[in-house]
């Protein structure tokens, strides 16, 4: 080498190790702010890992820098620093591909699902379903376990694991929270149908009376996690267009400002409806703030105001169904009849952290009113609730404790009308209500010293009471009663083991379902002092896992529920219940759910397959019902399977899926004399993004069962006819529909 390109080569190495920078920093989930080990980070052609705290450190030459974050896990992230920096916090999405590594939010204290020792299910592909406008109702049907009867827009019923498959109208023994605030009523009835999806980053299905700290619901609870914590500002304005006259606007705004960070959404949902006395009308508007008082200090606010219109369009006979899916039934259609109500939703909650002791306290307000047009009658309803919601989590070592209270005081009045609004309007019956329910629960969780193997137990204890002031009519005498149920203790143990890529969970867990209003009075209409809970216990095992090169993660279940003092309501008249213990049921079955990857070139394309299936064999054990033995039976509304699978192709920033669901079978009557088909529907759906001057815009569409089966997408269980008329068992499912929607991320 020659003196002058000696000095040359020098010079060189000299400028650009003088030039460059180190930076340093740390990548962690976006949700959840844990750390994220081995996480590869491209600059300059060159590769850098993550270590096992998810930290990063290496040398930048020049500026501006782009950067990449890859991982099979995470979705990847491209950055471009500007500027030198001291410290960086990455932030990247989990897929939730890989089953065994989704992190569980609804657990307080926040672990992978390999880590978890009860049957927990999260909704796939939970981005691209906000694309579609998709509410949570028609999300849930594709976890298995859990089947939706859905009528309408407004009417839906969610069951899972056959609980939940008696009630007439309404979604019942399951608990339901935003965050950390229940969304249950007094007697344990939820309607989450009105909610979409887009204001969540997870949503969670605990099933079978499986969790201490959200319950012990005899079907399970569902978990929903706002999406508070994004991570830069932005404007997103949503527009879509579907059949039957569906529009769908949405706006919503986030902003991080020092130590407090806002979001909010305002979203209209307007629908001619499919069918005859179809209309809908729903204006949402949700709102969260989150501000950290200190390093370990947070309080946040949420504010969900729903207001909603619309007309119901109810079931029909069997011929109409056939022959006329698209009418309403007559005695509806007659007279407009439809619903309109306002719901409201406030709430407050303190968050500490420390090392080896957090709390989390909720202070929530519910209202709730609604006037009802029937043919039967004129229904108005004006519901408030308060509550409080505590958690303290204390550890030390390879323990976890969990001690926490719920308390609820909901304030119910209700009446029904003749003629109402007319000269000739009469009272049929105006009742206030009082419900109190509370709850005390604890939880321990112990890791043994190997960290491959942990027990937990828990145990709460649940108070129900209610009072009421029955007023028949304006001229009758008031009547006072009282039903009150106390201290059922509700325990749980469970255990998980963790091999290599697979861990195996096994508990043992006892719930309970307190009795709606209508399962609660005798053929007078009074309260029955004898009616019980209904109770029972779930044995579960499973296994979670994936194989060594990621290609296949799998979540695999048995159980077996034995409930007894089953609670039946039935119907004497249009509108008129009584409610009895009725016996026993069993419920065994199977629940799997895959994921495979087929086909992955690079980073940026690949096909994958996800695919779940659910077996039952759910029956009566002893049912004896107005004096007919029903025992042996199989149990009335619950499908005997339902599977789905999605078939996605990811091409650079276009991605595709083609998706099939199944169901089968349905028992309509408790003498299994009628059975709705089974059925399966295929749906297309195709999203494209671009980028443009920092403004993202996706362009989506499909066409929803894409063969046009006719089909019921909804069951009414042992339907009666009245004045003559045939029984009305079918809600049709909707024909082939589209949809189109465009979202901008500014």
């Amino acid at each position: 080498m020659n003196l002058k390109s000696f000095f040359t080569a020098f010079f060189l190495f000299f400028f650009l190790t003088s030039y460059s920078q180190t930076i340093k920093g740390i990548v962690i989930e976006k949700i959840h702010k844990l750390p994220i080990e081995n996480i590869e980070i491209i600059y300059n052609k060159k590769s850098f890992f993550t270590d096992v705290n998810g930290e990063f450190e290496f040398k930048i030459v020049n500026y501006p820098a782009i950067i990449i974050f890859k991982n099979d896990i995470y979705f990847n992230k491209q950055i471009e620093i500007k500027s030198h920096k001291d410290y960086f916090q990455i932030e990247l999405t989990n897929k939730g591909f890989l089953l065994d590594q989704v992190v569980i939010v609804s657990d307080i204290n926040r672990k992978k699902l390999n880590s978890s020792s009860i049957s927990i299910s999260t909704i796939n592909n939970l981005e691209l379903k906000k694309l579609e406008g998709e509410f949570i109702g028609k999300s849930l049907n594709e976890i298995p376990g859990i089947f939706v009867h859905s009528a309408s827009l407004n009417t839906n019923r969610i069951i899972i694991r056959g609980l939940g498959s008696r009630s007439p109208y309404t979604t019942n023994k399951i608990k339901a929270f935003i965050n950390n605030i229940p969304l249950s009523n007094g007697v344990g009835e939820i309607s989450i149908e009105d909610i979409g999806i887009n204001i969540f980053d997870q949503i969670e299905i605990t099933k079978g009376p499986n969790s201490s700290i959200y319950g012990s619901g005899l079907g399970g609870s569902i978990y929903l996690k706002t999406n508070s914590n994004l991570e830069d500002d932005n404007l997103t304005i949503f527009n879509s267009v579907k059949s039957f006259g569906t529009y769908q606007n949405r706006i919503s705004f986030h902003k991080n400002y020092n130590n407090l960070t806002s979001y909010i959404e305002i979203e209209k949902l307007k629908s001619n409806g499919y069918r005859d006395n179809n209309t809908y009308n729903n204006l949402r508007l949700f709102g969260e703030i989150r501000y950290n008082l200190k390093k370990n200090i947070s309080i946040s606010y949420i504010q969900n105001n729903i207001k909603l219109n619309a007309l119901i369009p109810s079931s029909l006979s069997y011929d109409n169904y056939i022959n006329n899916p698209s009418s309403a039934a007559y005695s509806w259609a007659s007279i407009n009849g439809g619903e309109e109500y306002n719901k409201n939703l406030s709430g407050l909650t303190l968050e500490t952290n420390s090392k080896m002791y957090s709390t989390k306290s909720s202070f929530y307000y519910k209202k709730f009113k609604s006037n009802e047009n029937r043919p039967f009658n004129y229904l108005i309803e004006d519901s408030n609730t308060n509550g409080i919601r505590h958690i303290s989590t204390f550890s030390k070592n390879n323990f976890i404790i969990n001690l926490g209270i719920d308390y609820s005081k909901e304030n119910y009045k209700w009446e029904t009308y003749k003629f109402y609004g007319t000269l000739s309007e009469v009272t049929i019956n105006n009742q206030e209500e009082k419900r109190y329910n509370i709850s005390f629960f604890t939880q321990t969780n112990y890791t043994f010293n190997n960290k491959n193997t942990s027990i937990q137990f828990g145990v709460s204890s649940n108070k129900i009471k209610y009072s009421w002031k029955l007023l028949h009519s304006v001229i009758d005498p008031l009547i006072l009663q009282n039903y009150s149920y106390g201290n059922i203790l509700s325990p749980r143990i469970s255990l998980n083991q963790k091999l290599n890529n697979q861990s195996i969970y096994i508990n043992i867990s006892h719930g309970y379902s307190s009795p709606n209003i209508d399962e609660t009075l005798d053929g007078d209409g009074l309260v029955n002092p004898d009616i019980k809970p209904e109770t029972g216990w779930n044995y579960e095992i499973g296994l979670i896992g994936r194989n060594k090169n990621n290609i296949l993660s799998y979540n695999i279940g048995l159980y077996y529920m034995d409930i007894k003092n089953l609670l039946v309501a039935q119907r004497t008249s249009f509108d008129t219940f009584v409610g009895v213990n009725a016996g026993k049921t069993s419920h065994p079955g199977i629940e799997g759910q895959f994921n495979l990857l087929i086909y992955k070139p690079n980073s940026n394309n690949e096909i994958t397959l996800e695919s779940n299936f659910f077996k039952n064999w759910y029956k009566f054990l002893d049912f004896n019902n107005l004096g007919i033995d029903f025992s042996n039976n199989l149990l009335t509304g619950v499908p005997s399977y339902t599977y789905s699978s999605h078939l996605k192709f990811r091409l650079n920033s276009f991605t595709s899926i083609i998706s099939i669901n199944g169901v089968g079978k349905i028992p309509m009557n408790d003498g299994n004399t009628l059975f709705n088909n089974k059925y399966s529907i295929i749906n297309f759906k195709a999203y494209k993004n671009i980028d443009f001057n920092n403004i993202k815009f996706i362009i989506s569409s499909g066409i929803n069962n894409l063969l046009n089966k006719k089909y019921a997408s909804g069951i009414v269980i042992n339907a009666k006819g009245f004045g003559g008329g045939k029984p009305r068992y079918y809600y049709p499912g909707l024909p082939r529909n589209y949809f189109i929607s465009l979202k901008i991320n500014i």
